[in-house]
């Protein structure tokens, strides 16, 4: 018998390794289009205030993110609130993904 505990997988863990890769491909998204390391970007970096993200830097960062993510994203569902901070933006895209 061995001593290694197996710890079982939770309905959970596949959504936050999907998150993960969403908000991987959002940094480098971002990192592309702002031309900036943004290494140390967090999940609650706000893109307008913190980021310096702006309304130009939008429709290229959608651009990269389709490309990344391999997604068409319907802008009509796109609200200000989606690009409130890295979190929120992951949230929308990986709703748009499972939609």
């Amino acid at each position: 018998m061995s001593d290694t505990a197996v710890t079982p997988a939770t309905p959970e863990a596949p959504q936050d390794a999907r998150r993960d890769e969403v908000v991987t491909a959002i940094k480098a998204a971002l990192t592309q289009v702002l031309n900036q390391d943004l290494s140390g970007l967090d999940a609650e970096a706000r893109l307008f205030d913190q980021v310096g993200l702006d309304s130009s830097g939008v429709f290229e960062l959608l651009m990269e993110l389709e490309d990344r993510l391999s997604l068409e994203l319907d802008t009509d569902s796109l609200e200000m609130r989606h690009f409130e901070t890295v979190r929120s933006l992951a949230d929308f895209l990986l709703t748009e993904m499972s939609a």
